[in-house]
This record gives C-alpha cells, structure tokens and sequence, in this order.
C-alpha cells in the first residue's frame, strides 16, 4: 500500500523498456504516471495537468533532455525536472548543474528516484554528484 498520496509523474524516455519499468515502479508505489517518448511528446502536453515531477532522458532523438528543459522553461512550465542519463560526463553534468537540474544516472536506482518524492508526494531535489 502507497504511504504517500498519489503524484502525477511524467516520464520521457526514448527506450519503451526504461518507460515500462519506471511506470510500473511509481505506480506500485501509488503515483499516477503519464509517459512520453520524446520531448516534442512532452511539450505538446503543456499547458495541460501540471505534473510533481518530470523525469526527462538526456539523450534522445531529436531534442536531448536539455533543449527539452529549455524549451520547458520557455513556457512557464514551473514543474521540478530530474534529468536522467546513461552517459555521467563531467560536461553534462555541469550544463545540468547550471540549468538547475538534478541528475540521475541509468540504470535508474528506483531507491533514489523513490527518495526525491517525499512521504506526502512532493518532489524534493536530488543531489547533483
């Protein structure tokens, strides 16, 4: 049983594995989950239900995590983003650091991801290693 209320979550990521597992982990947990796998897909659902909390993969065909988090912010979309990457260099995590954003690496530590919200459902920054 959830032991906290129910988030809306987003979750984009190009890799239909990634959007299964994530989606099962955070709704067994009690969230709501909307996926999308790209971020054109992201940005077309703003304005629209304002999530808790958006996990955005770094690279993906297209627009990267990045230029999506950019575009976000174009748009006045207040919404906490984690961005989420299976290639750590120092480079992205400083560009990350200096657009305001949290990173955490693939394979996804759900212990981690599952701290960053807490026990009433809000989103909490993570720390940026």
């Amino acid at each position: 049983m959830p032991s906290h209320p129910s988030t809306l979550i987003f979750v984009v990521d190009d890799d239909p594995a990634v959007l299964h597992s994530t989606r099962f982990l955070l709704e067994s947990e009690g969230h709501q989950v909307e996926t999308f796998p790209g971020g054109r897909e992201l940005l077309a659902a703003f304005p629209g239900p304002s999530p808790a909390l958006v996990l955005l993969d770094h690279v993906m065909p297209g627009l990267d995590g990045l230029e999506v988090f950019a575009q976000l912010r174009s748009l006045d979309a207040v919404v906490p983003v984690v961005l989420i990457t299976g290639h750590p260099d120092p480079g992205i995590r400083a560009r990350a650091r200096l657009a305001g954003l949290s990173v955490v690496e693939k394979p996804l530590a759900f212990d981690a991801l599952l701290s960053m919200l807490g026990a009433d459902g809000a989103a909490r920054p993570a720390h940026q290693g």
